[in-house]
């Protein structure tokens, strides 16, 4: 079946079919669906190969992801990211760092771009320590968008959640039960969620009137091993905190190191973590929520403006406390 063959079985004209084919505008809801109607039951499927030379879009766009494609946080993200673009016609396609030419030179972003003919790219999981690793990407014409490294430019932006408020409402919750002694448990400085959270946590105590005590915080990996290591410090302190913000997988890595000491959450120490991950609910864990699937959905329409040449800026996204079993009161 030709298109010729579908615009006459549809009563409309061959540029009409076209029209639908690509998404153009100019057609009404009731043509579009009585020709994509005829489409199916000729089983015609465009050629997407045709159609990308003729509208110089791929329909594809890369995801370039750091973290594993499992990572319970960047699974939920891109679930947001696959059903905001699924439904637009675009397929993923997952690109891999780093890739080097036969003669062993590294394959740039930017050329592992072209050569893939994707519409635009979102990366996913990477820290801003060497931010110089995406001068040419920043300077390329290529849309852009990044989740949760704050990089902007003419074809770039970027989506974040709110981490500074994230900090503050997880230190705020504990103020309000009575404690004085708050450690914090969170990603390395090169982190910018966990930099941000890192302020927030600071300004709550600040308001709360409380001392911020570098000795009861502990940076490192997003990684359950890093907050295991980060408990055995503070047990071995004299003067301990009676309440910990962590990262969610690090606070389960603190609460292994209490059990492993007789020790238990929240008898003898509160908890309140950060991300809520999937896990959070059957452990109990008082935790901040990030939107990580609207992440993922505001990532890709911000993407999608890019592409469309739209007007677009930076996207931050609300956090909120989860109240579970992980804290409790203090006296003053």
């Amino acid at each position: 079946m030709t298109i010729a063959g579908i615009a006459k079985r549809a009563r409309v004209s061959k540029s009409t079919v076209s029209k639908v084919i690509n998404d153009y505008p100019g057609v009404s809801p009731e043509t579009r669906a009585r020709v994509r109607c005829v489409m199916r039951e000729c089983n015609y499927f465009p050629n997407t190969t045709a159609r990308s030379l003729i509208t110089q879009r791929s329909k594809l766009i890369g995801l370039f992801l750091a973290s594993q494609l499992n990572d319970p946080f960047f699974r939920e993200v891109i679930d947001g990211i696959e059903k905001t673009l699924g439904p637009r016609g675009y397929d993923i396609l997952y690109l891999y760092v780093p890739t080097y030419h036969p003669n062993g030179q590294p394959i740039g972003y930017v050329e592992k771009v072209k050569t893939r003919h994707v519409d635009g790219v979102i990366f996913l999981g990477f820290l801003k320590g060497r931010v110089s690793d995406f001068d040419s990407i920043l300077a390329s014409d290529i849309p852009t968008v990044f989740v949760d490294v704050d990089l902007v430019g003419p074809h770039a932006s970027y989506v974040i959640s709110d981490n500074f408020t994230s900090g503050f409402l997880a230190a705020d919750h504990l103020i309000g039960l009575g404690h004085r002694k708050i450690g914090l448990v969170d990603g390395p400085p090169i982190s910018t969620p966990a930099q941000d959270r890192l302020e927030g946590f600071k300004k709550a105590l600040a308001l709360g009137g409380l001392a911020y005590n570098p000795s009861w915080v502990f940076r490192g990996e997003f990684l359950e091993k890093e907050g295991y290591q980060a408990m055995q410090a503070i047990l071995q302190m004299q003067d301990q905190p009676t309440a910990l913000v962590a990262q969610d997988s690090m606070a389960i890595g603190s609460m292994e190191a209490l059990k492993r000491h007789g020790k238990s959450v929240p008898e003898d120490l509160s908890i309140v973590g950060l991300d809520d991950m999937e896990f959070c609910r059957y452990c109990g864990l008082t935790t901040v929520r990030q939107q990580k699937d609207a992440m993922g959905e505001a990532a890709s329409e911000l993407l999608l403006k890019i592409i469309n040449q739209e007007s677009f800026s930076p996207h931050t996204i609300k956090t909120t406390l989860i109240q579970r079993s992980s804290c409790r009161r203090v006296s003053r």
